[in-house]
């Protein structure tokens, strides 16, 4: 049945890899949460089929960004619509500022977006058969202790990310980024400073929490689903910048 789907997936048949899982899933549950993964491409443009061929099976990076995150943090202080928007309110998240997207088009964090771009691409294009990706929004979050965000995916783009600029490094801290995973496995690639290389391993199980350190970059598939949890923390602002890229 995998080969199947991914026939008709490969060849942009959404629709009925859609009503496939659907029939599948009253006989077997595991694939009822695929169904997700072929309405966000049911929902998307036009795919050539070397870039189906990357998406298939999902992915998540990690890596540390070397960034002045004290500087940083004032830029974002320092926004002049900082909790005047909130792009969130409506959504059914608690405790959480979000501003509006686009802040790789503001001169005062024109740098970072950019920054935040070449890093990605210096880090994974050739995990992703080499290829480019752009960074077209990015965005402020901070989360109040007991915040949390439901869980979500971004239509909009091909992979998303998280900045984190601000976080609780406190041992007794339970919160961070919850994964869901949509798929049987999802390939995490963890870079290792010592050996100067990413080392992949596979999850396969239905959800897990990523804790981030400071100037940690997660950046994942992202029809990958995703919520945030903040439930003791002790920092009173735990400030990130999320962002989304496209081929």
């Amino acid at each position: 049945m995998k080969k199947i789907l991914f026939y008709f997936y490969l060849r942009g048949f959404f629709r009925i890899c859609i009503f496939i899982v659907s029939i599948i899933s009253v006989f077997n549950q595991n694939y009822k949460k695929e169904i997700s993964f072929y309405r966000y491409f049911k929902k998307k443009r036009k795919y050539k089929k070397k870039f189906l061929e990357i998406l298939h099976r999902p992915k998540i990076f990690i890596f540390n960004l070397p960034n002045d995150t004290k500087k940083l943090a004032k830029k974002i202080y320092n926004y002049e619509m900082l909790y005047l928007d909130n792009q969130k309110t409506k959504d059914g998240h608690k405790n959480i500022y979000q501003s509006k997207d686009n802040l790789n088009n503001l001169k005062e964090f024109r740098q970072i977006s950019k920054y935040i771009e070449k890093s990605v691409n210096k880090n994974i294009s050739k995990h992703i058969h080499n290829n480019k990706l752009k960074l077209i929004k990015i965005w402020i979050v901070i989360t109040k202790n007991l915040g949390n965000m439901k869980k979500h995916s971004h239509f909009n783009a091909d992979f998303s990310g998280v900045l984190y600029v601000r976080v609780d490094n406190n041992k007794n801290y339970h919160g961070g980024l919850k994964i869901h995973n949509v798929m049987e496995d999802i390939d995490i690639y963890i870079y290792s400073h010592k050996k100067k290389i990413f080392q992949k391993s596979i999850n396969r199980k239905k959800s897990f929490v990523f804790q981030p350190k400071k100037n940690d970059l997660i950046i994942f598939n992202s029809y990958i689903e995703h919520s945030v949890i903040n439930r003791n923390s002790k920092v009173i602002d735990r400030i990130s910048l999320p962002f989304d890229m496209v081929f």
